[in-house]
This record gives structure tokens, C-alpha cells and sequence, in this order.
């Protein structure tokens, strides 16, 4: 079990991020018009990424106001989506020429490994 200190720092931090992230984005919004933020793949996927924590935030809030639903243990689906923000760490890449070269070569052996554990599923279910 986690301390309750320690939960209510993440959470602070979670809101405090968030807001930054949100900020940034309604910035460039601003700067380049709609279209523009658009137009950059990056922008769109962090707008989405500040989209989905905010839902996700509002529906956290939602549901610690409603003591009937926390009693009931009914949480929410869209704490799933909290894994996407760790995603925001892809942004780096764009800064770090060398980080973006060791993701290329990742991915580009993703198709190696997809093949290789292709044929260990069936030898194991040949074999079996």
C-alpha cells in the first residue's frame, strides 16, 4: 500500500502537469492558428494527450464527489488512459537526435522480433 503523502504529491504533480501541458498547447493554438497546430503530428498528439488527462481528471473529480459510486467501487475505465501520458516522453525525441536514431532502430527491428516470436508460437504449438 502506498503512503498518503506520497499519493498526494503524484496527484498534485498529475494537476500541475497537466495545467503546463494544457497551457503550452493552448499557446500554440494561439500562434499558429488551428490549422497550423494541425498540421504538426507532434501537436496533435500531445493536444490528444491533454485531452484524454483532462477527461480523465473531470471523471477522477466526478466520481470522488459521488460518495454512492467510491462505496460501490465502481471506478472509472479512464484510468486506463493515464498510460498514455507516459507517452509525453516521445516529445524528447525531437530534441535528441540520438534518442530519435536509438527509436528508429528499435522499430526497425520490431519486425525481426515480431517474426522470430511468430515462429516460436509454433513450434510450441506444433510441439505441444
Amino acid at each position: 500500500m502506498e503512503p498518503e503523502t506520497l499519493t498526494i504529491i503524484v496527484e498534485t504533480s498529475n494537476y500541475i502537469f497537466s495545467a503546463v501541458f494544457a497551457i503550452e498547447m493552448l499557446l500554440k493554438i494561439i500562434a499558429e492558428g488551428p490549422f497550423g497546430y494541425i498540421s504538426n503530428g507532434f501537436n496533435v498528439f500531445d493536444g490528444v494527450i491533454v485531452i484524454l488527462s483532462v477527461v480523465e481528471m473531470y471523471e477522477s473529480y466526478s466520481t470522488a464527489t459521488n460518495v454512492v459510486d467510491q462505496q460501490a467501487g465502481q471506478g472509472s475505465g479512464l484510468s486506463v488512459l493515464r498510460t498514455f501520458r507516459l507517452l509525453r516522453i516521445l516529445k524528447l525525441v525531437r530534441f535528441m537526435p540520438q534518442l530519435r536514431r536509438q527509436l528508429f532502430v528499435m522499430l526497425r527491428t520490431m519486425d525481426n522480433v515480431a517474426i522470430f516470436f511468430s515462429l516460436l508460437i509454433l513450434f510450441i504449438f506444433i510441439f505441444r
